[in-house]
């Protein structure tokens, strides 16, 4: 009995760290996406770029990276599609800040860990979801760059 019960507890923290991975890969898959729809010239990270991010101590630098060039990216794809945003660069300040508490709550410091980690996890998820939106904008108006002919000659105009 008492051999199942310290095999369960190890499990718990293998399915915590498995959880948390596949966590990660899916946000890593949304950023690929991402880059993916953001046209090549608009384009300052190949999408592949992004899973470079799973490499242990690298990501730290490399996080930042993909956060500023990602958000480049994004404000040059709007320009190009005529895309009026709100931001000089889209995603860019959540995208740090969620990195910055991150750090933050590595500082092992209780109250400063738990209030950093809950922060980075609402952050978090925001940043997701502002890089989804953004990829939607851009794949909802692919067409603004065609000419009124070209339109025309795709039937897309009426």
């Amino acid at each position: 009995m008492s051999d199942v019960f310290n095999y369960g507890i190890l499990l718990i923290p293998l399915f915590t760290l498995f959880l948390l991975l596949a966590v990660a890969v899916l946000f890593l898959y949304g950023q690929h996406r991402a880059v993916q729809v953001i046209s090549p010239m608009s384009r300052t990270l190949s999408p592949s770029d992004v899973w470079f991010q799973l490499i242990p101590v690298f990501n730290f630098y490399w996080a930042f990276v993909v956060v500023n060039r990602l958000s480049a990216s994004f404000a040059l794809e709007f320009d190009r599609l005529q895309i009026s945003h709100k931001e000089l660069y889209p995603t860019r300040a959540l995208g740090i800040t969620c990195m910055l508490l991150y750090f933050i709550s590595l500082i092992p410091v209780s109250e400063v860990k738990t209030t950093a980690g809950l922060g980075w996890f609402v952050c978090f998820l925001f940043y997701w979801i502002q890089i989804q939106k953004c990829r939607k904008l851009i794949l909802d108006n692919q067409d603004n760059d065609l000419l009124d002919i070209e339109k025309e000659m795709l039937g897309k105009i009426n």
